[in-house]
């Protein structure tokens, strides 16, 4: 289904004039299921580089491309990717477990749906985008599908996880291709302390480019404006800490 989407809050978040904002919805196809991606850019600037942002488990909405927005700024196209499909649109949280469980239990599946949606983003040739300039990065799930997409050896110049998972029942090594930026609440109740661990002896092992960032007030959701529970809030500090984290990096990788 397609959705209208708030225009002028986008740009809003982007800082640019609504005119200025393209809003295109992009559409791919994976073992006959469509999926519906939207594609974000200040065509008054075509952007060179871009960025495959992956949502939270409610996956494709208004909130996501704001998100989207804050956090990776105007400097590059923002394609928000659609991995669950476009019928499938959650809006309880158990809607939204019951989506994104399966995709956890089956990381391949995951990665295949990932790549997909980068092969639509780079298709984009309009854009004038290289090829070669493409970045992905996640929000909670979102982060586990950008880490999983570069586990699996995915072309893209960075990759970085915004209060994700950082298990993977398929360590990379010497998969990753790019650089790798880990942003973490460290009361975030679903990564453990072990968890961490392991996820820095899987970048150390693989000899990549890695970074990690420990928010002490933060835990997950931390860029989710609607987040307010216990160990999964939204920290406004932390969310414009790691926006200014993930766009230095970009700004740097992307070039």
């Amino acid at each position: 289904m397609s959705h209208p989407w708030n225009a002028a809050a986008i740009a809003e978040k982007l800082g640019i004039p609504a005119a200025d904002l393209a809003v295109e919805t992009i559409s791919h196809t994976l073992d006959g299921i469509e999926y519906e991606n939207v594609l974000l850019f200040d065509r008054t600037k075509p952007p060179v580089s871009g960025v495959l942002s992956v949502p939270n488990y409610f996956g494709i909405r208004q909130q996501a491309l704001e998100i989207a927005a804050t956090t990776i700024g105007g400097e590059h196209a923002i394609f928000v990717a659609d991995v669950f499909g476009k019928t499938v649109r959650p809006t309880t949280g158990d809607d939204a477990l019951a989506v994104i469980i399966p995709l956890k239990q089956d990381r391949a599946e995951l990665r295949r749906r990932m790549h997909a949606a980068l092969a639509a983003f780079r298709q984009q040739q309009a854009l004038q985008i290289d090829a070669a300039q493409v970045g992905v990065c996640g929000f909670c799930f979102g982060g586990t599908a950008a880490l999983e997409l570069a586990r699996d050896g995915a072309d893209v110049r960075g990759a970085v996880s915004l209060h994700g998972a950082l298990d993977t029942p398929s360590p990379a090594a010497s998969a990753f291709k790019g650089a790798v930026l880990v942003l973490h609440g460290v009361q975030d109740p679903s990564v453990p302390r072990e968890q961490v661990n392991g996820f820095i002896d899987e970048v150390s092992a693989a000899g990549i480019d890695w970074q990690l960032i420990n928010y002490g007030q933060a835990g997950h959701s931390f860029t989710d404006p609607d987040a307010n529970n216990p160990g999964f809030f939204y920290h406004r500090q932390t969310a414009e800490r790691a926006a200014l984290a993930l766009q230095d990096f970009f700004g740097e990788v992307l070039n």
